[in-house]
């Protein structure tokens, strides 16, 4: 019974052969998924009285079909939720990096000692961050993709989850009202760089124009990490429904 969940109302009061409160738990293994039990709370110990008890009939085969299929579709629910948090880090991970190196360039530009062949390392660099978020953007729009064909197939699940998805959507476009703000003090950060950069501007026109492309790329992908996100963060809250479903079972 180790795979299982603890919780213990009041009106089970059972005392096991420890001397102990048995609490109440809900069976997930294939046989009697669903299926509540009491049993000892040293269970897992090597000095356990070994009290068990059914407090739920047994489960008939078609609960038990039911009960597998939406423990399965938990699983995988919560493997996509936790691929896509590890991505979200990754982009995160990027981000910092970049305003690592704006900070380190506003810095730099106090000394006006950059080089044109500096600038143009710079400029590589940017392209190839914007190629790898790009390619990880892609990565997600596509698993996205798949998951959405998949939800799409079942009428009756996504009627169920409407009413979860609304509230999600509030909170997405809270998100989005704060990316937008730091985006804004990001912008008002490089306009300020380049009023300081006025000579530096006159002897390197041609660069300056690569540069201002680059910002438009990145203000282009962070729309899209914003938008992903917020598709992220609708699937995680399925997960919620899905506890509340199981929980529900005879």
């Amino acid at each position: 019974m180790s795979n299982a969940r603890s919780s213990t109302p009041e009106h089970f009061n059972v005392l096991c052969g420890c001397g102990l409160r048995a609490p109440l738990r809900t069976a997930l293994t294939e046989s009697n998924v669903g299926r509540r039990f009491l049993g000892c709370v040293n269970y897992k110990g090597d000095n356990t009285c070994k009290f068990f008890d059914w407090v739920d009939p047994a489960t008939c085969e078609r609960g038990k079909e039911f009960g597998n299929s939406i423990v399965k579709k938990n699983m995988d629910l919560l493997k996509a939720v936790e691929d896509l948090h590890k991505q979200i880090i990754d982009l995160k991970k990027t981000e910092t990096e970049l305003k690592a190196e704006i900070r380190d360039l506003k810095q730099r530009e106090n000394g006006f000692g950059l080089e044109i062949e500096q600038w143009q390392k710079r400029e590589e660099w940017f392209e190839v961050k914007i190629n790898c978020m790009t390619k990880k953007l892609k990565e997600m729009e596509d698993g996205f993709t798949l998951k959405m064909k998949e939800w799409k197939m079942n009428e009756d699940w996504n009627a169920l989850e409407m009413e979860d998805l609304q509230t999600k959507n509030e909170e997405f476009m809270l998100k989005i009202e704060e990316l937008e703000a730091k985006n804004e003090e990001l912008r008002l950060k490089i306009e300020d760089m380049e009023v300081k950069n006025v000579i530096f501007r006159g002897r390197n026109k041609l660069m300056k124009e690569k540069i201002e492309l680059a910002n438009l790329k990145v203000k282009w992908l962070t729309a899209i990490v914003v938008i992903l996100v917020g598709i992220g963060i609708v699937y995680f809250g399925g997960k919620g429904w899905l506890k509340k479903k199981m929980l529900a079972l005879p």
